[in-house]
């Protein structure tokens, strides 16, 4: 006895006749009868009440019908069940360091494994052992290796900051700079937070810089970039998000601090939770 040939008395018992059920079932007649009379022999009773042109159950086929059909309701149960334990285990909770690798990141992801749900996050505190022992996170993209003896960081991805200047400015001519070659002036960042933000902060106060920064949101900071000649920023991960038209060139920053080479790190126990983004990020790297 399978649970198909339960769902074929099911629609038997519904139908009121072999050749119907057949057709709903896309099965030959023939091979209707053949299941039924081999489940009535494993129940070793007849089912059926049978006439020349109809079929209708009998006591023991209404007893049957109902423990079939309390039968199929439960595995239509342990299908959703499993089924939700399964997209359980295919969701992933990924924190990002810098908003340029996450737009870069999460889009890409989704489009090789669309199965798989994730919950993306920004975080920025480098707390990150703590976050990923009491399972905060899956997976955090940081922008170092993480030295714990309970966490692997396997090298991501690199990525780097440009200045992105008005090709009438002064500084359009360089090939590389640097954030203190700047003269005193506004420089426009998208309020985003982040790494690369963190990083650029604490250059300007370091080193005493004559630089402000001026924050707004995404896309004011855009429209700004566009219709302005103020200097900004863009990290060589987030360019495919942001068009700064064609009067600006984007100049790399020749500052360390400015350059980074992100890491996925993980709780080496939670290896088969998140080996399919560590496999992913493999084929991306080398491509």
């Amino acid at each position: 006895m399978d649970i198909t040939s339960l769902e074929y008395f099911k629609m038997i018992a519904e139908c009121g006749s072999l050749t119907k059920a057949a057709k709903k079932l896309h099965i030959t007649q023939p091979a209707m009868s053949a299941m039924l009379h081999k489940l009535e022999q494993e129940l070793q009773v007849e089912l059926f009440n049978r006439t020349s042109n109809r079929i209708y159950l009998n006591q023991a086929g209404e007893v049957a019908l109902i423990h079939i059909n309390s039968i199929l309701r439960n595995v239509e149960i342990l299908k959703k069940d499993v089924q939700a334990i399964a997209k359980k285990n295919q969701s992933l909770n990924i924190a990002f360091c810098d908003p340029g690798v996450r737009w870069f990141t999460i889009p890409r992801f989704q489009i090789a494994n669309p199965e798989v749900e994730v919950d993306d996050d920004l975080y920025e505190n480098d707390d990150c052992i703590t976050l990923l022992k009491e399972r905060v996170y899956d997976l955090m993209i940081t922008p170092y290796k993480i030295k714990d003896a309970n966490i692997n960081s396997n090298i991501y991805i690199k990525d780097q900051v440009y200045l992105s200047v008005p090709k009438n400015n002064i500084l359009a001519n360089k090939l590389d700079i640097s954030i203190k070659e700047i003269p005193q002036q506004a420089l426009l960042y998208p309020e985003i937070g982040g790494y690369f933000l963190s990083q650029i902060e604490k250059l300007i106060k370091g080193n005493n810089l004559p630089i402000t920064l001026i924050k707004n949101n995404y896309n004011v900071t855009q429209h700004l970039i566009r219709t302005t000649n103020f200097l900004a920023t863009i990290s060589n991960l987030s360019k495919d998000l942001r068009n700064d038209g064609s009067h600006r060139i984007l100049i790399p920053f020749n500052d360390n601090e400015l350059k980074v080479t992100y890491y996925c790190s993980y709780l080496k126990n939670n290896y088969d939770k998140v080996k399919i983004f560590l496999e992913w990020s493999k084929k991306s790297h080398k491509s």
